[in-house]
């Protein structure tokens, strides 16, 4: 309540139509937290979001169009998507209704808006997001089951074979693979979690603590891709960005995020990791003498329904950290982040690597996953944000 009352006085203070972009951010995000999509297909639908819009203002800039008339584009081709993805979520569209730019858009202004959003839309389609594929289970040491405490079924096994948007195939990033059951490696990793990730560990700092919750990102919540989205937007509402600015910036995080999570994806059931859980608890038949297995042995957070390896929420963050220093720098940098877990409560941070580093250990803190998957999903996100950086031109 307290986040979407700041917003309203936001509408009410601001006079730039050019923050029409985040607004309509936030109220994106807003539907997200009540309609609660996984995280996979926010990942999609964001830079379809912005896309649509990055194009529409692209395109009133090429006709001479002025920017009140470049801000109407923005918020009409945003309007239109939001509505596609979310239309009983009208009521949210009118929040954003009162802050829309003055005047009247034009019947030119209203076609360019049309074309933008019909080609982004015609441009996904049929691109796999919708398909189902059949997972074949495996009992074997150190390949991923469901876990406990509700056993759910994988989540997207089909997710690495969607279109990616700009990278073109995914295995060319794929992450080198995790450590053999039987290395010193390993067992040092799942020893850490053991110690450090548990339900209850004498190990763990509060502060470890507080960090592993803050960005934990599950069920209604703004998600792992639209909490890097929220701090974009607290970033650049700090900047005097002009509409096109703001439109570049969101559409090239969003096609970052998005080819990274299909990345990941193609990653983790391509090795099919256990996750922790499991490894702790049945360390007595991965053929290390170096681990010990716990049957009690549960993790702070509630383990995520796919594979471990390697971590999303990293290579998301990997990917949203080198985008945001390609647009706003490496100095001179301070922002704060919020949470949806835990209120009222907001981290400082004078680099956005220094935050992707930190939510990278924060998955180590809840116990549901081992510090190669957040290591090697960080490298993953980066490279793939700058592929992004030099393949999109539009």
């Amino acid at each position: 309540m307290k986040r979407f009352l700041l917003f309203l006085l936001l509408c009410v203070a601001s006079v730039h139509g050019s923050e029409i972009i985040q607004d309509w951010n936030y109220v994106f995000l807003q539907a997200v937290r009540k309609e609660t999509p996984p995280p996979c297909l926010v990942s999609r639908n964001l830079p379809i979001f912005h896309l649509a819009i990055h194009r529409a203002v692209q395109s009133a800039i090429k006709t001479g169009m002025d920017e009140p008339m470049q801000c109407q584009a923005a918020h009409h081709a945003a309007r239109a998507v939001f509505l596609r993805f979310f239309p009983s979520q009208e009521k949210m569209a009118e929040q954003v209704e009162a802050k829309k730019p003055e005047g009247q858009i034009s019947d030119a202004c209203r076609s360019l808006v049309a074309e933008a959003v019909q080609r982004t839309f015609a441009e996904r389609e049929n691109d796999g997001s919708a398909t189902t594929v059949h997972y074949v289970p495996s009992d074997k040491p150190g390949q991923w089951r469901r876990t406990p405490p509700n056993f759910r079924p994988p989540e997207f096994p089909h997710w690495g074979k969607v279109k990616p948007f700009m990278v073109g195939d995914v295995a060319e990033f794929r992450a080198a693979a995790p450590p053999a059951l039987d290395s010193a490696a390993y067992a040092e990793e799942v020893n850490l979690l053991k110690d450090l990730g548990g339900k209850v560990s004498s190990k763990r700092t509060a502060e470890q603590t507080l960090i592993a919750k803050f960005w934990a990102d599950f069920s209604y919540t703004s998600s792992p891709p639209g909490h890097w989205n929220e701090i974009a937007r607290e970033v650049s509402l700090t900047k005097k960005l002009n509409v096109a600015e703001t439109a570049r910036i969101f559409a090239t995080l969003n096609l970052a995020l998005a080819d990274t999570c299909i990345t990941i994806w193609d990653t983790k059931y391509h090795y099919n990791f256990w996750r922790p859980v499991t490894a702790i608890r049945r360390a007595d038949e991965d053929g290390n003498e170096a681990t010990v297995a716990d049957k009690n042995w549960e993790p702070l957070l509630r383990t995520p329904p796919h594979p471990e390896y390697v971590s999303g929420h990293s290579g998301i963050s990997g990917a949203a950290a080198t985008i945001m220093e390609h647009f706003f720098g490496r100095e001179n940098i301070s922002f704060e982040a919020s949470s949806d877990d835990v209120k009222d409560t907001r981290r400082r941070f004078t680099s956005f690597q220094a935050c992707a580093e930190e939510i990278a250990q924060s998955r180590i803190y809840g116990g549901i996953h081992y510090p190669a998957a957040g290591r090697e999903g960080l490298k993953l996100g980066r490279n793939i944000a700058e592929k992004v950086l030099k393949t999109f031109k539009e």
